[in-house]
């Protein structure tokens, strides 16, 4: 599973190399990590997993990547999911919707019905308004209350709640202690995706 060296792909400054790295180190972990997130997720809905595949880069090398699980076997931007990737600093989980959902006011409207569920997450829980800046904040009643009001008021934001553990963190020492973790934290996620999948 994932360990310090996956960080390095980054590190590549060319479009070409950091693909290469991309789909020869960590696109295989994922695909084999992918079974296993499904298991713990799907319910009554089937899950499907969706690789990230970059295709609409031609000079700019990708600044992360990461594997979605949606309820649609075609996508998952317009769909609730959870994501799992890369930044060249970190590794995160992430449940959510983004600026692209269809049934975004019935999003809302479930994001806020759940908040009580969030603030009940572990203190190490985070919260992100966009998927793809790094910036991120503790979650809190607060900032979840804050953060919700974003999505609300800003089309382009995201709504994404989740961890993260950071490129010098032990853990990457120990490859099964990473999938250990990453397992338990989709499955503290598990009622947010699926009550947010219930959404029509």
């Amino acid at each position: 599973m994932f360990d310090e060296t996956d960080f390095k792909v980054f590190e590549d400054p060319t479009l070409a190399g950091r693909m290469a790295g991309i789909r020869s180190q960590i696109d295989p972990k994922f695909e084999a990590l992918a079974p296993l997130i499904i298991a713990q997720l799907q319910g009554e809905q089937p899950v499907y997993a969706h690789v990230a595949k970059h295709l609409r880069r031609f000079k700019n090398p990708p600044m992360n990547t990461w594997i979605a699980f949606s309820a649609n076997p075609r996508g998952y931007k317009m769909m609730p999911h959870l994501m799992i990737g890369f930044w060249d600093d970190r590794l995160f989980c992430w449940v959510g919707s983004l600026a692209e959902a269809k049934l975004r006011a019935q999003l809302t409207t479930c994001w806020t019905t759940l908040l009580p569920e969030l603030i009940k997450l572990p203190v190490n829980y985070e919260l992100s308004p966009n998927h793809m800046a790094k910036k991120s904040t503790i979650a809190s009643e607060l900032t979840l209350t804050q953060q919700l009001t974003h999505y609300q008021q800003v089309k382009q934001a995201d709504f994404l709640v989740g961890r993260q553990w950071y490129r010098n963190d032990s853990i990457f020492k120990t490859p099964v202690k990473v999938q250990t973790v990453l397992i338990e934290t989709v499955n503290e996620l598990k009622p947010i995706y699926r009550t947010l999948n219930q959404v029509k």
